[in-house]
């Protein structure tokens, strides 16, 4: 928080009597990311009034006395201005999906994550799932955060995962106005599609980050299909059951053959 003080400066009061300042927050120089507390209203009221001498007469010398009231209070207890303005902030959600028959759900996807418009260093989380993960290097490293400028900043999501970048789990904290993009660095064969948009392995989306968090958010849906060899699309469990029952009967059929042989030999 900052604070300063009012001061009225070169103010030339040209008659007694009692003055009404009225002080409101008008300008912000960030009003994106800090906007003016436009709730807030104050009063100041200044005396002014003739200096006397010790007999009691005026001297001709103007005395001004400043006190200050809360907004909408005429008349109150003394309290100090104070004007808050809440930092706006946002995130990103990146998600992603498998669909197709040759679709697995333990497949993990790869992206890379650009953080444009704030400088490097600058670190921001990243919260999701357990598995949500992050590699650091040539080595794996689970991490919850994600630093601007790091060529290492890749996000992994399986199926049905989401990736909160710049949020904790609690509050936000993206600036209002910069942009991310994100890459799916490998595809492993699937069909790519972003936001419902037939995509590639190297595909960009560049998201404005903006106050409305459902505008933030990418949908990566990978897509693999395959046709079945025979042509005729079978539930496998049964015939392996049914070449164990197969199996079960033939080595009963040798038990019994080989009894009969014994049998006749004893003859």
């Amino acid at each position: 928080m900052v604070q300063g003080g009012l001061k009225i400066k070169n103010y030339d009061f040209t008659a007694l009597g009692d003055y009404k300042f009225v002080v409101r927050e008008t300008r912000s120089q960030d009003a994106v990311n800090y906007p003016v507390d436009s709730e807030k209203e104050y009063y100041y009221y200044v005396s002014v009034r003739n200096r006397l001498n010790d007999d009691g007469q005026p001297t001709g010398e103007y005395i001004a006395t400043m006190s200050e009231q809360v907004k909408n209070h005429d008349t109150g207890d003394k309290t100090d201005a104070n004007f808050e303005s809440v930092a706006v902030r946002s995130r990103i959600e990146v998600t992603n999906t498998v669909s197709g028959n040759l679709a697995s759900v333990d497949d993990y996807f790869k992206y890379k994550v650009i953080i444009n418009g704030i400088g490097n260093g600058n670190e921001f989380t990243v919260y999701g799932q357990d598995s949500v993960i992050r590699y650091g290097g040539s080595s794996i490293a689970t991490t919850d955060k994600i630093t601007v400028g790091d060529n290492n900043s890749y996000i992994y999501l399986k199926h049905g995962q989401t990736a909160y970048i710049g949020y904790d789990g609690e509050k936000e904290e993206l600036p209002i106005g910069i942009t991310y993009s994100l890459i799916e660095v490998d595809a492993n064969g699937y069909t790519q599609y972003v936001d419902d948009v037939l995509g590639n392995t190297s595909e960009t989306k560049t998201v404005s980050v903006t106050e409305d968090g459902a505008s933030n958010r990418v949908d990566f849906l990978n897509h693999k299909e395959g046709s079945v060899l025979t042509g005729i699309m079978i539930d496998i469990m049964p015939y392996v059951l049914a070449i164990g029952i197969c199996g079960l009967f033939v080595t009963i059929v040798y038990m019994n053959k080989k009894k009969q042989r014994k049998t006749k030999c004893s003859k």
